[in-house]
């Protein structure tokens, strides 16, 4: 059967009352059931809940619900808003009908309050939860125009929302609900004096209907803060990293320079050798030039005053491979110094060539953990943004 035709008589609403506490019990939020004539309430029950004003005997508004269900002469289903009674309430009435169904005599009526869930446990759980919060934190709940729940913290409140205070239009308060998602909007410190962030989320009926928000307001300061901190770690490791990438390229530089005089001296060492081969080659020159003229002298001696001449040029060749001898002596003297000097230089280039590359080796060591650093500041920052 329809609902519009259901038509209620004296008898039925008589049925009605007799069975009505024990329906009304099961309200979990309280009902009130009432009965009126064509000017005044002629019964009315009450389980938690009541319609204000709505006593028996008292005549009732012309505007009000009896007034509209004896009018309308069907039964009908009300939304009244959170402003009549202080909460939102489901009613559904009807018309009370003569024995013949020809005449409207009165009117009936049954409400019950349909506060949101998170409306209901807010007094609960809202005054643990915002002192939970490390910097504390600030919750209300708003209907489609006003707030009508709120909640500060020890450590933090938001002043300007007060219950029954207009919603601002464009806030994330409003902006949650008509969009049916969940808002936020960041404050600066020239609104509250810290950085605020405010949070709206909608909140729907059993119809799937928006009826108001469950709003979070948050100080945003040790996020901020701990950007701050991020950003100059930040900062101060990228100097430090482009530091280190400078050191490591000059030490990759005299790695390479080391390694190139090693090497040189390695060559010089092995011209060394050379000339050193070169001074054995003069030596037995000289000897053989020595033997020569010794030679020369006997043959110009046998000959007498004819090869007196040739014992001269002899002796000046003896004398010669004599001074030679002394030179390549000199030389070598000298050589063995020059030798003993370049094995120092080529120790200490070899000594300089491992440090120089431990260094090297060293910088790249500490450049990881500085990069690991960076990167772990970089989180941070995201972390303080996300807070």
């Amino acid at each position: 059967m329809d609902f519009n035709d259901l038509h209620v008589h004296t008898k039925e609403l008589e049925f009605i009352k007799s069975f009505l506490p024990f329906v009304m019990q099961s309200f979990e939020d309280g009902a009130v059931f009432f009965a009126t004539n064509l000017t005044e309430v002629t019964y009315k029950h009450v389980e938690n809940f009541d319609f204000p004003g709505l006593d028996v005997g008292s005549h009732f508004s012309n505007s009000g619900l009896a007034a509209k269900i004896i009018q309308a002469s069907r039964s009908t289903v009300f939304e009244i808003p959170r402003e009549v009674y202080g909460k939102r309430v489901y009613a559904i009435g009807g018309p009370v009908w003569n024995d013949t169904d020809s005449e409207v005599i009165g009117a009936w009526a049954i409400g019950s309050p349909r506060e949101h869930k998170i409306v209901k446990a807010f007094d609960t759980f809202a005054p643990v939860l915002v002192d939970m919060l490390p910097e504390g934190g600030f919750l209300c709940v708003a209907d489609q125009g006003k707030y009508v729940k709120r909640q500060r913290s020890k450590k933090f409140d938001i002043p300007t929302i007060q219950l029954n205070n207009s919603i601002r239009d464009g806030s994330c308060v409003m902006e949650s609900q008509k969009l049916k998602k969940i808002v936020s909007e960041e404050f600066d410190e020239s609104e509250f004096g810290i950085p605020v962030l405010i949070t709206g989320a909608p909140l729907y009926d059993e119809k799937g209907n928006v009826v108001g928000s469950f709003n979070l307001g948050i100080p945003r300061k040790l996020a901020k803060d701990l950007k701050a901190v991020a950003d100059s770690l930040d900062q101060g490791l990228t100097g430090v990293s482009a530091s280190i990438q400078q050191i490591t390229s000059a030490s990759n530089d005299v790695s390479n320079s080391q390694s190139n005089l090693h090497e040189e001296i390695g060559k010089v060492k092995g011209q060394l050798d050379n000339i050193n081969n070169v001074m054995r080659f003069i030596k037995e020159i000289a000897d053989e030039t020595n033997m020569l003229g010794l030679n020369a002298a006997i043959e110009a001696a046998r000959v007498g005053e004819a090869g007196r001449g040739f014992s001269v040029v002899a002796g000046e060749i003896r004398k010669l491979s004599e001074e030679s001898k002394k030179t390549v002596a000199q030389i070598k003297e000298l050589t063995q110094q020059i030798e003993v000097s370049i094995n120092t230089t080529a120790a200490a280039s070899q000594s300089t060539l491992a440090v120089t590359e431990e260094t090297s080796a060293a910088v790249q060591e500490v450049n990881a953990p500085i990069e690991e650093m960076t990167s772990l500041a970089n989180q941070l920052s995201e972390t303080a943004a996300n807070l």
